[in-house]
């Protein structure tokens, strides 16, 4: 456990909770824990292994691997904000991710529509989990990702709340990956647990070079309208000593892009 909690409050049935961690936890976390997230969803590292292991078939595939290296590897600091919210959910909040949103990508600056966090959570049975992840190092309470604009956090994961049909989407996105897998059983479970109205949705805040204030996040409780008789959420923020800037830098052998 390498965060210091900083804030845990509980306003209008939404959990907020907030978390900083320190300088020397943070960058061996973004060398280790973040790279290896980060390559596991690019869809172009999982083909160079894949040549890689066809080698030692007799198939040549050096001339590809060579073209292949020509291509920059690129990474939006964006992207690592996202990788970090599915590491700290998976490891503090029994998040599961059995497949990479990252892979349904068809050009290498496309973004998913839709929620960021889309798997399972497994403290006692799966149930599903969406949610929404921004990144910011604004120096205002609370930073604009949260509260202002048309997708700021508030109106995402109010979207998430209260329409019925972007969950469905998402489930439906789950299904085509589920079906005849070793996750059915963990969908079905999820999906019927779903039908009784048990849900979860997180809203993360990934915050750089400001420090951990409850008022981030607890303003806009209200907004998101959230009733305790159908599905859970959390809001949780958590705040790393560097600014956002500087967060490609720490992982290795990645450059950022716009």
């Amino acid at each position: 456990m390498i965060w210091k909690s900083e804030y845990k409050e509980t306003l209008d049935d939404i959990h907020v909770e907030g978390y900083s961690v320190a300088e020397a936890d943070c960058r061996a976390f973004f060398s280790s824990k973040v790279a290896s997230k980060i390559v596991e969803a690019d869809c172009a590292e999982q083909l160079r292994t894949h040549l890689e292991e066809l080698e030692t078939t007799g198939f040549d595939s050096s001339a590809l691997i060579t073209e292949m290296s020509k291509s920059t590897v690129q990474v939006k600091d964006w992207e690592i904000g996202e990788a970090i919210a599915e590491v700290v959910l998976a490891e503090e909040h029994d998040a599961i991710f059995p497949w990479e949103t990252g892979w349904d990508k068809r050009t290498p600056r496309a973004s998913l529509p839709g929620a960021d966090i889309v798997g399972f959570q497994n403290k006692t049975a799966p149930r599903f989990m969406f949610g929404q992840v921004k990144s910011s190092s604004e120096n205002r309470l609370p930073p604009q990702v949260v509260n202002s604009g048309k997708d700021c956090l508030r109106n995402q994961m109010h979207t998430l709340k209260h329409e019925c049909a972007e969950r469905i989407q998402l489930i439906q996105w789950l299904l085509v990956r589920a079906k005849g897998s070793a996750w059915e059983n963990s969908f079905n479970e999820a999906l019927e647990r779903y039908v009784q109205e048990d849900y979860y949705l997180v809203g993360i805040l990934i915050s750089g070079g400001r420090a951990a204030n409850a008022k981030d996040l607890t303003g806009i409780c209200k907004g998101i309208n959230h009733t305790k008789d159908s599905g859970e959420i959390s809001l949780f923020g958590y705040y790393l000593p560097f600014d956002m800037k500087s967060w490609v830098s720490m992982v290795p052998d990645w450059e950022v892009t716009a």
